[in-house]
């Protein structure tokens, strides 16, 4: 994986999205769709040649995106709560806490991967998808409870439940939530993670927890468009985001090497 081409893309990207906000007056419904699309075309261009050097920079745009955009939303809302002092301690820290993701030696580091994988609950560009990963949580729990247990439909039984300290990332295994994957495998939604009762490779914790620290990288936007990647268009292992989260798994040659 190469350092220096990610923080140069990374970089510009920052003192893009910054100028731009500093000397524009954001509109909400503008930055989201322009977001949308700056996502969508970079994660297709660093998905056609993932370890060129061109790849390696667009990996860093998307970093430098979402970094600048933790940054700027959090200041706003820091401000919001708290005044300037606050706002401007969480835009910079959670900015650039995201930032440092660009490096290989942090993004490697176990303490570095503990930090941010809790950090999803501070990071407004993570939370569309961990608050949907909560609402599955709660549904998946309740399908159990009402449904499971009190009609004894073991479709909705959630038969274990398992936490990945080190991402924050809560685990359970069954439930109608987590069997509708059609792989039978499982899948993640930030920091919960949803294992179908019929997988026969064990809860894929190393790798759902690689999903987690993805979405604190990329955010919410590259989340969805990975499980586009891989599930609709169908590629599967090979989908972009999916070498990338297996880093955190495998020390193989299919992956990645951002979180290993």
């Amino acid at each position: 994986m190469r350092t220096l081409p990610a923080f140069i893309g990374s970089l510009a990207t920052v003192v893009v999205v910054v100028s731009l906000y500093l000397l524009l007056d954001f509109h909400l419904g503008i930055t989201l769709g322009v977001l949308l699309g700056v996502s969508l075309f970079a994660y297709i261009l660093a998905a056609i040649s993932p370890t060129s050097v061109f790849g390696e920079s667009v990996r860093g745009v998307m970093i430098g995106l979402n970094a600048s955009l933790n940054g700027i939303l959090a200041y706003s809302l820091g401000s919001l709560i708290g005044g300037t002092p606050l706002g401007l301690a969480l835009g910079f820290g959670l900015g650039a806490l995201n930032y440092i993701a660009v490096f290989k030696p942090v993004s490697q580091s176990e303490g570095y991967q503990g930090v941010v994988g809790w950090m999803n609950w501070l990071t407004p560009m993570s939370w569309l998808v961990s608050g949907l990963g909560l609402l599955f949580y709660i549904f998946n729990s309740l399908g159990h409870l009402f449904i499971g247990l009190i009609f004894k439909r073991n479709y909705f039984r959630i038969v274990g439940l398992q936490m990945d300290w080190k991402t924050g990332t809560l685990f359970q295994k069954g439930g109608f939530v987590s069997n509708l994957n059609f792989r039978d495998t499982a899948f993640n939604m930030g920091n919960f993670s949803f294992v179908d009762k019929n997988s026969t490779h064990g809860w894929h914790i190393e790798h759902e927890a690689g999903h987690t620290l993805n979405l604190a990288a990329f955010g919410s936007v590259f989340h969805l468009i990975g499980a586009i990647d891989e599930n609709v268009l169908g590629r599967g292992t090979r989908a972009y985001a999916e070498l990338l989260a297996e880093s955190n798994s495998s020390n193989g040659v299919d992956v990645i090497p951002m979180w290993g």
